[in-house]
């Protein structure tokens, strides 16, 4: 009989081919020839490639890479007795989105049955994972998780950045899919999605999904009582127009946090802005210019009453963004003249640019460019005109949360119909994100974006390998360019305790 033997020499074991042989009454392993060594547990054969045959190659690096940022955070504790399974989700949607009919064969093609220690997915075990989630627990399990990520990755989050965005559906069959005001100007069936990251870091803190017809300043209500239950001090939370109202700014200041958000140009505010832009030459000095990332704006900033709240208002011009706005306006006017000579209807928007004999209605064409470039921000706490310029222009953490969200991990047009079950395909998403910020973290000082950084790690496979002429089947991870490797380390350093080979 032929095995396989470990042979210890000085610090090093080796793996010997030996076979049973009988010497008188005897039994001895008579030495044939060594085939490789154990290296950390691993053991790594050598040997004719023309001995060696693959059985399967398996998804591996980016997996690992998501289940250490996971572990970290006990993750799989935190979402239950079903953690394993919700995780598998999570991470194909960060990888590989798929819809729950496809998971079964996708699982068979990864190393999940090695990390998250389960032998196998099915339908079954999905939609009870799913059905775990539910609006009684799911408030708990994104506030313990949110302590725990703040805990392990010692964050201190001064500011929340809180928005709102839609999801369609196919069908209309979903409870809480409801016709709404969405910015697409669309009139599909949709849900609603309220959601908030920290400031700096993008991470997102809690969201909460809503029937399609209330609108986002109601949204907002319901998630001051969830920021109140974090306990956190010193936070400002940073909304849109969309969100603004009296009432909303008041309950905000109740709950404790100062507030930085947009204001529509109309009714008193109007008035204030005309009164600032009355002398447009002083407006655009060197005193009053704010540099962005990307572009650059003139501030000029008031004291304000908005409703009962006192506070800051700041008027900030881009005239970058007015130039484009006023081309972009005359580049549809000029489209509808050319539709109004071919007997073509034109839009409701455009129509307000004529008059009924179909001739260009100047004074609202001008009327229109007044407040072209024109934002105006009001904040109830008294802060220099970039602690309240900056924070609300770099709002794009949400947005970039939301379009995360809705492309790179499916959340797009949905046809689960049952209420839990919509929310707890958006729980997934909103749990895929969270991974993929946390990794957008860990790569920050290499420069690698979570997305980019996943990609790269898509090739570096675990490969079933089998012996023909010992008949042995042993694993080995594919050899990892330095960059994959770079990127592993940026992670988690204890991963390339693992069996890998780094090639130039």
């Amino acid at each position: 009989m032929v095995f396989i033997r470990k042979v210890k020499i000085g610090d090093k074991t080796y793996l010997a081919e030996v076979k049973s042989v009988r010497i008188g009454d005897k039994v001895k392993q008579e030495f044939i020839r060594y085939v490789g060594r154990e290296i950390n547990g691993k053991r790594i054969f050598s040997g004719s490639s023309e001995d060696i045959e693959v059985n399967n190659v398996k998804i591996w690096a980016p997996l690992i890479v998501l289940d250490s940022l996971a572990k970290k955070i006990g993750l799989s504790e935190l979402l239950g007795d079903y953690g394993e399974y919700l995780l598998s989700m999570v991470y194909a949607h960060c990888i590989e989105p798929k819809n729950l009919n496809h998971m079964e064969d996708w699982f068979t093609r990864t190393d999940l049955h090695n990390i998250l220690k389960i032998k196998e997915v099915s339908e079954e075990k999905l939609y009870n994972a799913l059905d775990s989630i539910n609006d009684k627990n799911l408030a708990i399990i994104q506030k313990k998780i949110f302590r725990s990520v703040t805990e392990g990755y010692n964050l201190h989050p001064k500011g929340y950045f809180f928005d709102v965005t839609n999801v369609y559906f196919y069908g209309t069959e979903c409870p809480i899919a409801k016709k709404g005001h969405n910015k697409d100007g669309s009139h599909n069936p949709q849900v609603q999605i309220g959601l908030a990251v920290t400031k700096e870091e993008g991470i997102p803190i809690f969201h909460k999904t809503f029937e399609g017809n209330i609108f986002d300043s109601r949204i907002l209500q319901d998630f001051l009582v969830e920021f109140n239950d974090l306990n956190i001090e010193d936070i400002t939370l940073i909304w849109d127009r969309g969100v603004t109202s009296e009432i909303n700014i008041i309950d905000a200041k109740r709950a404790g946090f100062e507030v930085i958000c947009g204001l529509a140009i109309k009714q008193d505010v109007q008035k204030k802005v005309d009164q600032m832009l009355s002398n447009k030459n002083e407006f655009m000095q060197l005193k009053n210019r704010v540099r962005l990332k990307n572009t650059v704006l003139y501030c000029i900033r008031q004291k304000y009453k908005y409703g009962s709240i006192n506070g800051q208002l700041v008027l900030c011009f881009n005239e970058e963004k007015a130039r484009i706005n006023k081309e972009k306006r005359i580049d549809q006017i000029q489209k509808a003249q050319e539709l109004i000579k071919k007997k073509k209807p034109i839009s409701e928007g455009i129509r307000y640019y004529f008059n009924n004999d179909d001739t260009i209605n100047e004074k609202a064409i001008r009327e229109s460019q007044e407040y072209d470039g024109c934002s105006v921000i009001f904040s109830t706490k008294n802060l220099s005109i970039e602690e309240i310029v900056k924070p609300y222009f770099e709002k794009d953490k949400v947005e970039k949360a939301f379009r995360s969200l809705k492309s790179i991990l499916g959340l797009k047009p949905i046809k689960h119909w049952l209420e839990e079950r919509v929310k707890s395909h958006i729980f997934i998403c909103y749990i895929s994100y969270l991974l993929l910020s946390l990794l957008e973290v860990k790569l920050k000082k290499i420069e690698i974006s979570g997305v980019i950084g996943l990609d790269k790690l898509s090739t570096a496979y675990k490969v079933s390998l089998r012996n023909k002429k010992i008949k042995n089947d042993f694993e080995k991870i594919v050899t990892l360019t330095r960059e994959q490797e770079k990127i592993i380390k940026a992670v988690d350093k204890k991963i390339m305790k693992l069996n890998v080979v780094t090639k130039n």
